[in-house]
């Protein structure tokens, strides 16, 4: 028994200080040896200390209010299979951050998540948690292949031809995937019917039970924490004394997130694939290359590095093994 006591306690410190580990890799690479980090102090220097104080103290709070809509989210979708406190389910979540920042198209959060579930229900909560994906990516989806019309149209100067076409084929692709959306009892059969799918069916049964009116609040909370890091990315660029209004800065952001969704990463290397897109776009735009380097390398601290730090305080005091069912 003791022998086991033992075991039990080593595997617990492993599994935090291996995270610990990786986290402090990925602060040290991203943040120290990462060169367009280093343009943020070098703009910041040039920015009214009352302003900047002003400007942070939004920003953490659009953070928190981020975070807050995604953990919301999710007790939302759990509450079918376990109810969850919300200041639980933000736990949950940023654990799932911290975790999630090693792992490809950040997959890793969803472990993260399900530590705060009972053991017996934590497959179907990874199942649901699909769908607060998906309809965050609708939302990344829809407003991105607004903003790829109105900057190949405005900046581009594409054809109408090619712009009407673009515009055809996002609205085919944006129905399809409302299509699908508002339609999971139909995946649910096709669960059910093929003989080897079957055998998860009782999993993927709990999709069916979501009726259009939940998928809807969830789609519409999907949109407003998009708006939420939009309204980040164009305050940090305001911030850093970038010049575009409104509907090119919304146009040009939604380009760059859609980018992102499309393209496969991890995210702890995250940044390096946003900020060419977000280079070569805002510079289409008039925006200096160091303002936009800034603004993003700032936002993706904000939204990803503070909360995985401020996630692991978490996992320290999570006992991986305490009890099997919990």
């Amino acid at each position: 028994m003791k022998n086991k006591s033992t075991k039990t306690i080593f595997w617990s410190v492993a599994i935090k200080v291996t995270v610990f580990a990786l986290l402090l890799f990925a602060l040290y690479k991203q943040l120290y040896l990462n060169q367009d980090a280093k343009t943020i102090p070098q703009q910041l220097s040039n920015i009214d200390t009352g302003k900047l104080f002003f400007y942070l103290i939004i920003l953490f709070f659009l953070m928190l209010l981020n975070w807050g809509i995604e953990a919301y989210k999710w007790k939302f979708l759990v509450q079918k299979i376990n109810p969850i406190k919300l200041q639980r389910t933000f736990k949950a979540v940023w654990t799932g951050v911290t975790l999630g920042l090693f792992t490809p198209n950040r997959v890793g959060e969803f472990g993260g998540r399900i530590l705060y579930v009972p053991r017996k229900f934590r497959i179907k909560a990874v199942i649901v948690s699909l769908i607060g994906s998906f309809s965050q990516n609708i939302a990344t989806i829809f407003f991105g292949v607004i903003g790829l019309i109105i900057y190949l149209h405005e900046i581009e100067q594409i054809t109408l031809s090619v712009t009407f076409a673009v515009g055809l084929v996002s609205a085919i692709t944006i129905v399809l995937l409302l299509m699908a959306y508002y339609n999971l009892d139909v995946v649910v059969q096709l669960f059910k019917r093929n003989k080897f799918l079957k055998r998860i069916y009782p999993y993927t049964s709990i999709l069916g039970e979501y009726h259009s009116r939940e998928l809807t609040i969830i789609l519409l909370l999907a949109f407003w924490r998009y708006s939420v890091y939009t309204a980040q990315y164009l305050i940090f660029l305001r911030l850093f004394g970038a010049e575009i209004n409104l509907l090119n800065g919304i146009a040009a952001i939604g380009v760059i997130y859609l980018a992102q969704t499309v393209i496969p990463s991890f995210a702890v290397v995250e940044l390096l694939t946003r900020l060419p897109v977000a280079t070569l776009i805002f510079y289409k735009y008039g925006i200096p290359i160091g303002i936009t380097l800034a603004a993003t390398t700032s936002i993706w601290i904000l939204n990803l590095i503070l909360p995985a730090v401020l996630g692991y305080v978490f996992i320290i005091r999570y006992n991986f093994f305490k009890n099997r069912q919990s």
